[in-house]
């Protein structure tokens, strides 16, 4: 059954992570897939013999928690995360959500009730951020996390994965392309979305093929990670607290944009025919995808490895026991993504017995990225 879900995508920093399961089971969210994740921020630390302040990249260890849920309940169980972790203290990480389609094989059975009582029904707010994911070759990600925090725009998420497809249709020249990726995940002001991918694809020279790529998907962000800096402070507010401060009172993030007016005019070279594929099964379900999906016109995909969590049981071990699935998310035209979707519903991929997802949902790429 094909209808219309919002997907939430949390990280958390691993010392709120309990708080957070027990959100979720308290509004018992029948399935969650969880993955490790790190947040990157500078060090402020004084130089040799007091002189010159230096900035040292330092990482923090951090939960990926994917969720999907009827519309109507995101903006309340956003908001139970958000009160149960303190997430907007700086540091603790960020919460972001969009609309997408979604296919699997299972009723996806949800506690309404309790979503009813504990987090009421709600219009979908606007789409007033952009989540920038950027894969490229394992080593490059520190360089890219770095050079954005420098913009002190927002707090990069990293993770990795397997990069397939693409590179396997090189033949001998497939030694070039590192088959381990990096992804980094950039949550910023729609306004400065722009700004963000001309510095990464500048950084990570992302025009050459075989070095990676990026996508921009348009999410509501409640909650984004601002701690870009810390370290020994002069001031009683953190800088983050003062610009979450700006933020409310102004009622947007506008007015903190760092890009100019001619950059945002570049916009129009968007395309607006691109699709994401996430598709989260076991690993021979998961293979007969990707298999379908080459066959079909895909061009590369990106493997990740994911926990799948449920929150319906009554004990704590059981609630804490997770089962092992691998993620496999393509980015295609929406022809191909028609051809995959048919021929996938054929295959007998989300017959009765099988544990298998399909999110689907528009993205944007940059016109430096079509190849």
């Amino acid at each position: 059954m094909k209808t219309e879900f919002s997907s939430i995508r949390c990280v958390a920093d691993v010392h709120i992570t309990k708080a957070l399961e027990q959100c979720l089971a308290e509004l018992e969210m029948p399935e969650v897939f969880v993955q490790r994740a790190k947040q990157m921020s500078l060090l402020d630390k004084q130089g040799f013999l007091g002189l010159r302040p230096v900035s040292k990249l330092e990482e923090s260890r951090a939960l990926l928690y994917r969720i999907s849920l009827p519309s109507v309940y995101e903006t309340g169980l956003i908001n139970r995360i958000v009160e149960a972790t303190d997430l907007k203290l700086g540091g603790r990480g960020c919460i972001v959500a969009q609309r997408v389609s979604l296919i699997h094989s299972m009723d996806l059975r949800f506690n309404t009730e309790k979503l009813e009582k504990l987090c009421g029904r709600s219009k979908v707010p606007k789409e007033e951020h952009a989540l920038i994911a950027c894969i490229v070759p394992r080593g490059l990600g520190d360089a890219l996390a770095e050079a954005v925090l420098e913009l002190g725009i927002c707090v990069p998420v990293v993770f990795f994965g397997v990069g397939m497809g693409f590179r396997d249709k090189l033949g001998l020249l497939r030694i070039t392309i590192p088959v381990e990726k990096e992804v980094i995940w950039f949550v910023v002001p729609s306004s400065d979305a722009l700004l963000v991918e001309k510095t990464i694809i500048l950084q990570a020279r992302l025009d050459i093929p075989g070095r990676g790529f990026l996508y921009r998907i348009n999410v509501h962000a409640p909650v984004v990670n601002l701690r870009v800096r810390h370290g020994k402070r002069s001031h009683a507010a953190t800088m983050e607290q003062v610009i979450a401060a700006l933020d409310e009172v102004r009622g947007s993030s506008d007015w903190r944009r760092v890009s100019s007016k001619n950059v945002e005019s570049e916009s129009k070279s968007k395309s607006d025919n691109t699709r994401a594929l996430f598709f989260i099964g076991e690993e021979e379900d998961v293979k007969t995808f990707r298999k379908i999906a080459m066959e079909n016109g895909a061009r590369g995909a990106t493997l990740n490895e994911v926990e799948m969590r449920s929150y319906v049981a009554q004990t704590q071990e059981q609630i804490m026991e997770s089962h092992s699935r691998s993620l496999c998310d393509i980015i295609t035209s929406r022809a191909v993504e028609d051809k995959i979707v048919e021929h996938i519903t054929q295959s007998g991929l989300f017959e009765r017995g099988k544990t298998c997802v399909l999110k689907t949902f528009d993205v944007e790429m940059s016109s430096a990225m079509r190849r």
